[in-house]
């Protein structure tokens, strides 16, 4: 970037830091939420819920068949990673 542009985008550095800050935060809620290790870690609860009999049969498999879809999905996405 050079003198001139640098100075003259410099009232739109807010807007930039804010769209920087927005990707960051929306980057570590996907991780947190739809990253394939965050999925298995749901399945674990599930798993232990099903065992404590916090769950029924069905209602584990409702779960199951829904988190081994976004964990198909977010591995296809990511390439396969975590």
């Amino acid at each position: 970037m050079g003198l001139f542009t640098g100075i003259a985008t410099l009232p739109l550095a807010p807007v930039r830091l804010v769209g920087w800050v927005a990707g960051v935060l929306a980057e570590e809620a996907w991780q947190q939420e739809f990253s394939p290790a965050a999925i298995r870690q749901k399945l674990r609860i599930a798993q232990r819920e099903l065992e404590e009999g916090l769950l029924t049969e069905s209602q584990y498999d409702e779960i199951e068949d829904q988190l081994v879809e976004q964990l198909v999905a977010a591995q296809r996405e990511g390439g396969g990673t975590t």
